[in-house]
């Protein structure tokens, strides 16, 4: 499959993340998820529009670059991006 783009979307509301990803034509949501300094983590199902795919994401927000590990069934993804738009207070 190789390399993918996509958009993660979040917002952290006092330590508690929900959000989307925006891949393969797709969109997927997630919730309850959790955030500590500039740590963060998340769970859900993403949506292939081939199968569906639960996986578990652990991250890294340092200035405007973003690094994470998200673990599937199918293996373990390396993801890495940058921020496109300023946070919203």
């Amino acid at each position: 499959m190789g390399p993918q783009n996509g958009t993660l979307s979040f917002t952290d509301e006092g330590g508690a993340i929900s959000g989307s990803i925006h891949t393969m034509g797709n969109t997927s949501y997630f919730k309850n998820g959790k955030s500590k300094g500039n740590s963060f983590e998340f769970s859900g199902i993403l949506n292939t529009g081939l199968f569906r795919l639960k996986y578990t994401a652990k991250g890294v927000v340092n200035g405007n670059k973003l690094e994470v590990t998200a673990t599937t069934d199918y293996g373990v993804f390396r993801i890495f991006g940058t921020q496109i738009s300023a946070p919203i207070h």
